[in-house]
């Protein structure tokens, strides 16, 4: 592979994903987000929600992300996420479905003990991501 371009691979509980040939990634850090030239400086560095941003030559490719971790090395980022969508592949329905169940439950949440509003923030807060990467990059 030429010294210019990354290695990017996406790693999840049930899957894996490499994509070479790549010149900048970017990523939603917890602490914002950040981005990654072929050569950086050896990281780890924590994920949030938020979209993943892969530029190659033949184009971009976009990813929802429900957090987890980067880890970057001169020429290869692994990034092992709880969630990794391809935004041409985020079932809407589902994801519509997803945002509305995590409305009912916060609502409801007052009245019901049995639900953690925490949890049904973060809820809301993928699915929300989800459908604002399909409506921009799907």
């Amino acid at each position: 592979m030429a010294r210019d371009q990354l290695t990017v691979e996406i790693v999840t509980p049930t899957s894996a994903e490499e994509t070479r040939q790549v010149s900048y990634l970017r990523a939603p850090g917890v602490d914002g987000l950040f981005g990654v030239l072929p050569g950086h400086i050896p990281a780890m560095i924590a994920l949030d929600i938020g979209e993943i941003g892969i530029e190659q030559q033949s184009g971009q490719q976009y990813w929802a992300t429900s957090g987890g971790y980067a880890e970057i090395h001169r020429d290869r980022v692994v990034l092992l996420v709880e969630t990794a969508e391809l935004a041409t592949k985020i079932d809407v329905e589902r994801a519509k479905s997803s945002a509305q169940r995590a409305r009912r439950r916060l609502k409801d949440a007052d009245r019901n003990p049995d639900i953690d509003p925490d949890r049904a923030r973060h809820s809301l807060q993928r699915a929300l991501n989800r459908l604002s990467i399909v409506e921009e990059r799907g």
